[in-house]
């Protein structure tokens, strides 16, 4: 089995780890402020800023790397502040666009988006690796920071923050959705039973169930190639396309994604 081969940057496994933990930390910070924000301002703005953020962000970290490594950290953590806007912004957004009856369906499909964006893109980024486009490996940073922000243009003309606001929706699309929603678009939200929240069993059972999902996902998306191509020898891209422990190497890292996959499936409730 062949040596795990050597990168162009001299980093430490100190300096590894804060460069991938720095997005995590600025994922965590803005989970609220971008749940308020979506809230008090716009659902709409909140996730075309995130993804242009995040997608900016992409396109500059080869030229940070190159750089200095405290300005890959920052970009680091400024691509996770971006990404941190979108999931709380996205619950807004399917509590104001999805009906009651359909919701369980729509949001179990929303989320196993990130899922499959996960799987495709783990796939994609092998290959680009291996190409000579753009030197390899800042082909993946270029391509999908360059499709992140062609996808936050669409997201200007197409996305709208509620079906009210839509002006192509259609008279008897608009009335099925307002009256399978909990609330008048017209009132304010009702408050928050912060009491009966943090007395609620299902709720601690849900913290706990998503604390250990989103634990497992960050090590998979961190922790796990490197461990693949540090400890066990598996390159993460290699030369030759046939090269056998290349494509097991990105089986391996696909596998969670597509169980991942299986769970929300499975999960779905039936409409």
């Amino acid at each position: 089995m062949k040596k795990q081969v050597e990168g162009e940057f001299d980093w430490s496994p100190e300096i590894q780890g804060y460069i991938l933990g720095s997005s995590f930390l600025g994922y965590v910070v803005t989970q609220m402020p971008g749940g308020m924000m979506a809230e008090k301002i716009s659902a709409k703005i909140t996730i075309i800023m995130g993804v242009f953020i995040s997608s900016l962000c992409h396109l500059i970290s080869p030229f940070a790397s190159w750089s200095n490594t405290y300005f890959i950290l920052a970009i680091q953590f400024m691509r996770g502040i971006g990404q941190g806007l979108i999931p709380a912004a996205s619950c807004v957004l399917a509590a104001n666009w999805f009906p009651i009856k359909e919701r369980g369906f729509l949001n179990t499909a929303m989320m196993s988006g990130f899922c499959a964006g996960a799987l495709l893109g783990g796939v994609a980024t092998g290959a680009l690796c291996s190409s000579t486009l753009f030197r390899g490996w800042p082909s993946v940073y270029y391509i999908f920071g360059s499709l992140g922000i062609i996808f936050s243009i669409f997201l200007q003309l197409f996305l709208f923050d509620s079906p009210k606001t839509h002006p192509r929706i259609t008279q008897s699309e608009l009335k099925y959705i307002l009256l399978n929603q909990e609330f008048s678009f017209s009132g304010k939200r009702p408050p928050i039973p912060w009491r009966k929240l943090f007395t609620s069993v299902p709720f601690y059972a849900l913290t706990v169930a998503m604390t250990g999902q989103f634990w497992a996902s960050t090590h998979f998306v961190s922790v796990h190639p490197t461990f693949l191509g540090t400890i066990l020898h598996y390159p993460i891209h290699e030369r030759k396309k046939s090269n056998p422990s290349s494509r097991l190497h990105q089986g391996l890292c696909a596998l969670p994604w597509i169980q991942s996959l299986r769970t929300f499936s499975v999960s779905m409730p039936k409409t």
